[in-house]
């Protein structure tokens, strides 16, 4: 059974917290809160308007400063954010956009590699690789139960990662109403 996290949208919208706090409480295990043009001002709003049980859930893409204030599960490394120097130990996932990023993935807890079909939210943002490589980095082990898929995923789709040894994925455009 795959894992599922869900990516927020980068832009704010009205009721955002409120279906972030719906998705929890249909089971929804981590919500990465992704908004790459805002403030830490803005991240405290949001973060503030979701109750605190839901907070150990949460990781962090930019601003991992709040991580300690708000008691937050994990932070997300990336371009604009490639290391985390934080005291306490937190779940760690890390972007990887090419199987060449796979080779050292032992000290992250998961990452995800994109894009895996072509995205729903990013316009352009076409799968970078083939039904057969998939199935050789798979087979080879380059793919397993740390890689998380993302980038087109939806709930018609997933089926299809099974058979790469994706240990889960992540759901960015086929989970948010606008």
């Amino acid at each position: 059974m795959l894992n599922i996290v869900y990516f927020t949208r980068p832009e704010f919208f009205g009721h955002e917290a409120e279906q972030i706090v719906a998705h929890f409480e249909k089971g929804l295990q981590i919500l990465h809160l992704r908004k790459p043009d805002a403030s830490a001002a803005e991240y405290e709003t949001l973060l503030r308007q979701i109750p605190e049980v839901y907070h150990e859930r949460i990781t962090l893409h930019d601003h991992f400063e709040l991580a300690d204030r708000f008691a937050i599960g994990g932070v997300h490394l990336n371009r604009r954010n490639p290391t985390y120097s934080g005291a306490r130990r937190l779940r760690i996932s890390k972007s990887c956009h090419s199987i060449d990023e796979l080779r050292d993935i032992s000290k992250f807890d998961y990452v995800t590699l994109s894009p895996i079909f072509n995205s729903i939210s990013k316009a352009g943002y076409n799968s970078a690789f083939s039904h057969e490589d998939l199935l050789h980095y798979s087979k080879i082990g380059l793919i397993n139960e740390k890689v998380y898929a993302l980038g087109g995923v939806n709930f018609e789709n997933i089926h299809k990662l099974e058979q790469y040894a994706f240990g889960g994925c992540a759901m960015l455009g086929a989970v948010w109403s606008k």
